[in-house]
């Protein structure tokens, strides 16, 4: 690509975008960073379903304080400014996707960009993109592409071709950018130096980079210490893998030394039965064997192996076959049996275990097969497990390779409707000491074989497998937002290249709560209680649009493609998160998608987050309005090893209030309950076992409980193709605590307000958080959010109305003392007091008094604004329902500031909002599409 042509076209754009943000307001006494929105008035900006903080602006950078702003219209390659001059850093590799060559990820997609720190000494950025990507709606990727046999797309939409560069920005205008593409190991990925570094020098003649500095490999990868080697044979294999090697990429089998390449992101060895052994990730590892070096397998067949689960197998998962099936093989089905086949002629015959494995323990694993007898058999540890003799006849022969670890590609088992794909999985766990034999092994010769490792019952039940324990942060003790990468276990993140800062931790200093914005859950926000359980309010979700097939909602971006979270604030006082995803089906099929345009339905949750544990949460959903979505449905997540009932108490296992206090119980103890009344209610809570409770609050209009997709498994509706789940299905049926599940309870409903514009969209308010409550408790948090009371007698200030999209009083200074009353009263309490101050003018505190006194629970902190201004945040732990006077001094107000747009818009949405009637429901007659009009049952 010609870089000077981009950076030529597109320097008229940022300078007409910058004629919306004059110098006066963006310039600081320090280095800063801060998210704005720059308009540059071009058609593309009009339809930009993008919040007030889409962009990030560095600003006083230099001695000369120009600015380094990272822009949506560049897909945010950042550009340097400086006395009205601009200059667009260098791109390090080509960009081309679906939008124009100076914005080549149209929509940003699959670019977003992030302040990881901004303090006065240094600002981080962070900008991941990914670079050359191919379609429209669906993007091409690995598991959609099969839906498109007639293209042959080069750049796949992938997680080993993502980008991330860092920029750490200085006040002296040095810069040190980091260039960090995926590859296809994720050590070489991990490796600390294995990225391309600029050292820059920003100034008035432009951009300067002094030093390059390449990439390199810096970690030697150690081998792993094994246990005491014991591999004895009682009659010699035709082939055995030990897999003793205990590092590098292959494995060699010992017979015929053929050398393999152990297939995946990763080579994970590890603590075998013998020696060393290899995990499998349950997705993509696998050893193939070309059947030029398969031994000849004819009139007998026998197969052994050690195996140790960390998950049941999406399907039947072979240990050891050759082709599919298509000669013989030893196999491990979705539900921990062990199945010995073999091909006969042109039919597969197969015996399965009436015994089943358990995880996370070591297992002998045999078949056997003897076409002189017919007899077909599978052992495990050592004794029979299933038999059956059949039409003895030799062994099919195949020119397929031998695969460990991984079949064909197949649809998972138990699935709950169609909209479950064909896709690649491998075996989840432990494989050591693969033998086969060209002869039918006796019920002794196995024993004796089993007997030989003589592994003491310790060892047999500690595999070397890390625990799956779901990941909720550091557990600092402090109030405050955290950048982090949350760590799983190795073989499930070794599937990912994401950098250090992808996930978002709120926590607490007086609960021992917090918010996580995780990954492995599609970023999906969980409240995490005291005992490490997980609770989510869902998402916006939608169904069948635009070809799409199913459900279209966050939870189907699985690999986080585009799904992502920003900390917009964090202070003492208060920390502002944001969720931004597109609705996308499991083949990310974007739903209500606009060819013009390239937008389909995309959704921007903003959560205000206070040291109470209690979070406002704005939901805005980008959409023309043409199909109905879903807000809320209540879910308990449980990790490996818990199961729902664990977790939730059944009897009452939800709790509904009324503003009046009638509380209505509803059990779950044999079945999900009938005639569940949300009429009046405008608090539900989620009864767990633990003391903490998820709690929700909200203005909806009715409710529901969800009572389909029952099992045996649970009384409640439980699935496990989502969270953590890398599979093509938005429904697979739980049928063990093997995997990281959900639990479906209700549905609430309500009637979202709409806004008509040129990028429409449709938004809904709620309160939620975790809490040791009562009810009479969470009654007056309701009436203090839903009931606000009113401030008055403004004195050195202006009052905005109170926003509920932040449990806020705004207000804007307009001298250094300030005063206001706040009229509480019994129906119109105050439960923990929140206001901002916009042209606050400085970033220092402010003397704060409530009723002429020094107030105990006070908190404060200084933001920035979207249009560069500082703003004071003040939390007040308090409560009352009398008129409380607020005394507020220290401001340096401006004489001519005018609030930014976004806050103005939301002073006029509350004021609304204190007058909205909901329209009366209409039934709307059934429309003929059947397939477009249905909503799906969904977990």
């Amino acid at each position: 690509m010609n870089k000077a042509k981009v950076h030529a076209s597109l320097l008229p754009l940022a300078v007409a975008a910058f004629a919306l943000l004059p110098v006066t307001l963006l310039r600081a006494d320090d280095l800063s960073a801060f998210y704005t929105k720059i308009d540059s008035g071009e058609a593309f900006e009009k339809v930009s379903r993008t919040r007030p903080v889409a962009d990030i602006v560095v600003r006083n950078v230099g001695r000369d304080g120009g600015r380094l702003v990272f822009w949506r219209g560049s897909s945010y390659l950042p550009y340097w400014e400086v006395d009205g001059n601009k200059w667009f850093f260098e791109e390090l590799t080509e960009r081309a996707g679906d939008g124009p060559e100076n914005r080549p990820d149209n929509v940003n997609t699959f670019s977003h960009v992030r302040i990881v720190e901004s303090t006065p000494e240094q600002v981080v950025v962070h900008w991941r993109y990914l670079p050359m990507f191919e379609g429209r709606n669906p993007h091409f990727n690995a598991t959609n592409l099969s839906f498109h046999p007639d293209v042959e797309p080069k750049h796949l939409v992938e997680t080993t071709n993502f980008v991330d560069e860092y920029y750490t920005i200085k006040s002296d205008g040095s810069v040190i950018r980091t260039f960090k593409k995926g590859t296809e190991h994720f050590d070489a990925w991990a490796d600390p130096e294995n990225h391309l570094t600029h050292e820059i020098t920003l100034s008035r003649k432009g951009i300067e980079v002094t030093k390059v500095s390449p990439a390199k490999l810096s970690v030697k990868s150690k081998r792993v210490k094994g246990s005491l080697s014991l591999a004895k044979t009682v009659i010699p294999p035709v082939r055995t893998w030990s897999f003793n090697e205990g590092v590098g990429d292959t494995t060699t089998e010992t017979v015929s030394g053929a050398e393999s390449r152990i297939e995946g992101h990763q080579s994970y060895w590890k603590r075998g039965v013998s020696g060393t052994c290899l995990a499998f990730d349950g997705y993509n590892s696998a050893i193939r064997v070309p059947a030029s070096e398969a031994p000849a397998i004819t009139e007998a067949v026998s197969l052994e192996a050690w195996v140790a689960l960390g998950a049941y197998p999406w399907n039947w998962t072979p240990v050891i076959q050759q082709g599919h099936e298509e000669s013989y093989s030893l196999a491990i089905g979705p539900h921990g049996h062990v199945a010995m086949s073999v091909k006969l002629g042109s039919e597969v015959i197969k015996i399965e275990s009436t015994r089943v494995l358990e995880r996370k323990r070591w297992y002998q694993v045999a078949g056997t097969y003897d076409a002189e007898t017919g007899n077909l058999s599978v052992f495990i540890d050592g004794e029979a497990c299933g038999e059956r003799t059949v039409a003895g006849q030799p062994v099919a022969q195949s020119d397929a390779p031998i695969q460990i670890g991984q079949g064909k590609k197949m649809r998972q088992s138990d699935p709950v409707r169609g909209n479950t794909f064909v896709d690649s999985f491998s075996f989840d766990g432990l494989i050591d000491e693969v033998r086969v034999y060209d002869s039918a092994l006796t019920a002794e010769q196995l024993a004796a074989s089993y007997q030989a490792f003589d592994l003491d019952p310790d060892e047999r039940a500690r595999p070397d497998l890390e625990p799956r324990v779901l990941p909720s942060g550091k557990h600092t003790g402090q109030f405050g937002a955290q950048y982090t990468r949350l760590k799983f276990y190795d073989t499930w993140d070794g599937m990912f290249r994401f950098g250090d800062h992808p996930d978002v931790v709120i926590e607490f200093d007086q609960h021992p709560t917090s918010f996580v914005f995780w990954r492995g859950v599609c970023y999906v926000p969980m409240i995490v209680n005291e005992q490490g359980e997980w609770y989510s309010n869902e998402f916006n979700e939608t169904w069948n649009r635009s070809g799409g097939k199913g459900c279209q909602e966050p939870m189907s971006d699985k690999e986080s493609f585009s799904n992502h979270v920003r900390i917009l604030e964090n202070t003492a006082a208060r920390c502002v998160v944001q969720l931004r995803y597109p609705l996308v089906d499991v083949l990310h099929t974007i739903a209500n998608y606009d060819e013009e345009t390239g937008w389909g339905d995309w959704s921007d949750w903003v959560y205000t987050i206070y040291p109470d544990g209690v979070a406002a949460k704005e939901m805005i959903c980008w959409t023309d309005g043409s199909s109905r979505h879903e807000w809320q449905e209540g879910m308990v997540i449980t990790g490996p090893d818990q199961h729902p009932e664990q977790v939730v108490e059944t009897d009452p296992a939800l709790r509904l209030i009324t503003l009046d206090g009638e509380l209505r119980d509803y059990s779950w103890k044999t079945k999900p309950p009938k005639g569940v009344d949300y009429k009046d209610t405008k608090i539900h809570v989620i009864n767990y076992k633990e003391a903490y409770d998820p709690f929700t609050i909200g203005y909806w209009n009715r409710g529901d409980v969800y009572r389909g997709e029952v099992t045996e498994y649970s009384v409640f509706p439980s699935w496990n193709h989502w969270p953590v789940a890398q599979m093509p299905s938005d429904g697979r049926y739980a049928k063990h605590p093997d995997r990281t599940s959900h639990s479906s309870l209700t549905h609430v409903y309500g009637t979202p307000e709409f806004h008509d514009l040129d990028a429409p969209y449709k938004r809904m308010l709620m309160l939620e958080g975790m809490s040791t409550k009562s009810p009479e408790e969470l009654i007056t948090l309701t009436k203090s959010w839903m009931h606000a009371p009113a401030a008055s007698a403004p004195s050195g200030c202006e009052l905005l109305s109170y926003s509920a999209a932040r449990r806020e009083y705004p207000i804007v200074a307009k001298l250094e003392d300030m005063r206001f009353t706040i009229e509480a009263d019994a129906e119109h309490p105050i439960e923990n007091l929140c206001f901002t101050v916009r042209n606050w003018g400085h970033k220092g505190d402010a003397e704060v008094l409530i009723n002429g006194e020094v107030p105990q629970g006070l908190r404060q902190g200084v933001a920035i604004d979207t249009d560069g201004h500082d703003y004071l945040v003040v939390w007040v732990d308090m409560q009352s329902t009398g008129p409380v006077e607020v005394s507020v001094r220290g401001a340096q107000p401006s004489a001519t500031y005018t609030a930014p747009e976004h806050i103005a818009q939301e002073a006029i949405r509350a004021q609304n909002a204190q007058s909205y009637v909901p329209p009366k429901r209409v039934r709307k007659k059934k429309k003929t599409d059947k397939k477009a009009a249905s909503k799906p049952k969904t977990p």
